[in-house]
């Protein structure tokens, strides 16, 4: 088999270039170099790197990762719990989307209608909750350092389930509210109060760590170049950018 140059195996294996750079640093991933110091990946390298991504997959930190590859042994059973662990947590995406619609339910439980808009952010967000961590990863690595992907798994571990759920279960609400404000002022009060439920629902993650706040605008700024295979996308761009306005028009008053 031919060698892939870094940035083919990146598009073929569904990674960031920068990834793979990581994984080398780490040891995880040898590549052969070039006499100009491109990275060549052989057939090996690129059996490691599906090892790598199902272990991932089933939840094993790359520290553990690391010291698998380094024991260079996996016994039977731990075989099989890595197994079990990827039919678990299919079993949880699709609990979670079950999970997030009967909120939904009890949200409008009692209201013989709703809002269009607010039915079908509630919708969106039961196919968002069906998105695999594998379909996020492929975005969160291509906007996020590795040290900020660490730095994201660590701050909303840090937030109870109880106040994730609340969050998740405004959203619909708010973003159905900023859909008909998009293509008016973003300085008038109704905005700016809309800002404010904005800045409400992404405060528990930002008190954790408030450096994340760059890296979501960044992944969001690129809203049109996320993976076509990534994950439902929660708004559109329009309503991200009615939202930037609002923030700079808030800055600015």
């Amino acid at each position: 088999m031919k060698m892939l140059a870094i940035g083919d195996l990146a598009k073929k294996a569904g990674v960031s270039v920068r990834t793979l750079r990581y994984y080398d640093t780490r040891g995880l991933i040898t590549p052969v170099r070039s006499a100009s110091g491109q990275r060549f990946y052989s057939y090996k390298n690129i059996v490691r790197l599906g090892h790598i991504q199902l272990l991932k997959r089933a939840g094993f930190s790359l520290n553990q990762i690391t010291r698998m590859i380094e024991e260079n042994a996996v016994n039977s059973a731990s075989l099989l719990k890595v197994n079990r662990a990827l039919l678990q947590q299919e079993r949880d995406r699709l609990d979670n989307a079950i999970s997030v619609l009967d909120e939904a339910l009890k949200t409008l439980d009692g209201q013989a209608e709703t809002d269009l808009s607010t039915l079908c952010n509630h919708i969106k967000l039961g196919e968002q909750a069906m998105s695999s961590e594998e379909d996020w990863q492929k975005v969160w690595d291509t906007y996020y350092t590795p040290e900020e992907n660490a730095k994201w798994a660590e701050a909303k571990a840090n937030v109870s389930m109880d106040n994730w759920k609340d969050i998740e279960n405004a959203w619909p609400d708010v973003l159905a509210r900023t859909e008909k404000l998009v293509g008016t002022d973003p300085a008038a009060p109704e905005a700016q109060a809309l800002l404010k439920e904005w800045n409400a629902l992404s405060q528990p993650i930002y008190d954790i760590d408030p450096s994340l706040a760059d890296s979501v605008s960044k992944m969001y700024d690129n809203l049109d170049n996320w993976p076509k295979d990534g994950p439902q996308q929660p708004f559109s761009k329009e309503v991200w950018e009615f939202i930037k306005a609002a923030g700079a028009a808030a800055k600015a008053s």
